[in-house]
């Protein structure tokens, strides 16, 4: 009698050649951008949270601005260890780890009376919980893409447009209504409770649900049934570290962030110095977030289908240029003018890194390589967030902060041309080559090069 297919492999044929498709998949991604949206969207506001503590407290904006940089720089230096937990035991679990960690350090910043609190449970506190939390969801997410994995991260990446463009609005309501130190509480519970609720509907690969990852084939060898390999992904990471692309990526990643994080932070105080109301300056920020949405859901998809390094290096090269209409805004319409011109190129410019993560390593474990992007990420919003203060305390402008900006993308921009193309594998037989008896061969390529 002939053997009847698995159910796994007869969905397989079903669906092959289908770009959309019913799967478990779409709970995953839709998890992971809330939990993004509800996660990050605190410390994307935090520009909303500067003119009430300089009320409050009477603290300079340098001083401020220092617990930004200071949880961008802790989330940094976290990232790695991040990435490798979740590559060792899943991001499910970091995610819980991460969530308690969330809601006691906003909790704690609700209750500050002196700066040195802030720094602490801001900026270390919620520094670390973001980095636990965060880092291991891409990589996650790619576990369960066998092809089309630009659509999954399109709808990802538009989270973190989505979640800063609801926060502004909703954190400048709460301040006005309730005070900043009710509102991190608030934020804190109603955040937290989200997420944990999330998590109870997250698993860390297809294999836990009983499914083949989604675009997955017959013949594709199902390398994502593995559990985590601590030796597996030490061997892979010696061999990642020796491309060059792992260092350039996290450099990019760093010059992107500095050129967006000075515009995200600044916008806000930068609008209200010239006349607008708080209310009408966070609505700027949301409208710039808002906007970026419609980039970051396409830019993943367009790298796909025309190529990655041309893709990145046309909105890292937008982003930069388009700061330049700062210096000419003084009215209301000017400002959401240049909110929406300047979203379309910020939305793009992180949407390819993920996509150069499976061009460049294929089914590899990536939690570490994006854990050192996410490192050159942070770094970067630290210095971007925080750069912009003292330079009004000491000029009373921020031109040079806007010039720093321009600059820090359009190098960014020209770094992405000396990026290794991305047709074939940086790192194709790093197992093969330390276990030639194997019963697995590596996985084929599906990406489209540049």
């Amino acid at each position: 009698m002939a053997q009847q297919p698995q159910p796994s492999e007869s969905r397989a044929r079903l669906n092959h050649g289908r770009v959309i498709y019913p799967h478990y998949v779409w709970i995953i991604v839709t998890v992971i951008a809330v939990m993004q949206m509800v996660g990050t969207s605190i410390r994307m506001a935090f520009g909303v949270f500067i003119d009430p503590l300089e009320q409050t407290f009477n603290w300079s904006q340098g001083s401020i601005t220092f617990a930004y940089l200071l949880s961008s720089v802790v989330t940094a230096l976290a990232s790695p260890f991040a990435g490798w937990f979740g590559d060792r035991f899943g991001a499910r679990k970091a995610m819980v780890i991460g969530t308690a960690m969330f809601l006691a350090g906003m909790l704690l910043t609700g209750l500050i009376s002196t700066i040195w609190e802030l720094y602490l449970y801001f900026g270390v506190l919620l520094g670390v919980a973001q980095a636990i939390f965060l880092v291991p969801l891409i990589p996650a997410a790619m576990n369960w893409f066998r092809r089309h994995l630009g659509v999954g991260m399109g709808l990802i990446m538009a989270s973190w447009g989505i979640g800063p463009a609801i926060a502004a609005l909703v954190v400048g309501w709460l301040i006005d209504g309730m005070g900043w130190q009710n509102a991190f509480i608030a934020l804190g519970v109603g955040s937290a409770a989200i997420m944990f609720l999330l998590i109870g509907l997250f698993r860390d690969r297809p294999a836990d649900k009983g499914l083949q990852p989604y675009g997955f084939r017959p013949g594709d060898v199902e390398v994502q049934k593995r559990k985590p390999d601590p030796e597996r992904t030490r061997l892979f990471s010696g061999y990642m570290r020796k491309t060059a692309a792992f260092w350039n990526m996290s450099s990019i990643h760093f010059l992107g962030c500095v050129g967006h994080a000075i515009i995200l932070v600044y916008i806000v105080p930068l609008a209200v110095n010239e006349g607008l109301t708080l209310l009408q300056a966070t609505g700027v920020l949301s409208t710039l977030s808002a906007v970026s949405v419609i980039s970051r859901v396409f830019v993943p998809i367009m790298c796909e289908t025309i190529g990655t390094r041309k893709i990145m290096f046309v909105f890292f090269a937008l982003q930069g240029i388009l700061v330049l209409m700062l210096f000419w805004t003084h009215d209301v319409w000017m400002f959401y003018l240049f909110a929406v011109v300047f979203g379309i190129g910020y939305g793009g410019e992180t949407g390819g890194f993920p996509i150069l993560n499976r061009q460049y390593y294929g089914q590899a474990p990536t939690g570490a390589p994006h854990g050192w992007q996410m490192a050159g990420a942070g770094l970067g919003m630290a210095l971007g967030g925080w750069i912009g203060g003292p330079i009004f305390d000491i000029f009373g402008s921020y031109d040079i902060a806007l010039w720093a900006s321009i600059a820090t993308s359009l190098a960014g921009a020209l770094n992405i041309v000396f990026l290794e193309p991305t047709d074939s594998l940086l790192i194709p037989d790093w197992e093969a080559e330390e276990t030639p008896h194997s019963e697995e061969s590596p996985q084929p390529r599906i990406a489209s090069g540049d």
